[in-house]
């Protein structure tokens, strides 16, 4: 499965929203207007490394929340 492994991205209750490509990129936007661009690398079916930081998708889902950041494919 080279190349073809994608990252699912959810919502903090883990309801699966989007995927992207593994190595692809996720659009952060903040709520003063600013945007950035991370890198994701898939760890396995439900952990990915998002901008260098390891993450369950549905902790990262709750830490964006918290924050007030959505996120969307780039």
């Amino acid at each position: 499965m080279n190349g073809s492994q994608h990252i699912c991205f959810t919502d903090s209750a883990g309801k699966a929203l989007f995927s992207i490509p593994d190595n692809g990129l996720l659009c952060l936007f903040y709520g003063n207007g600013d945007r950035h661009f991370a890198v994701c690398h898939r760890l396995d079916d439900t952990h990915a490394e998002i901008d260098g930081v390891n993450y369950s998708m549905p902790d990262f889902a709750k830490r964006m929340k918290h924050n007030q950041i959505s996120f969307a494919p780039a």
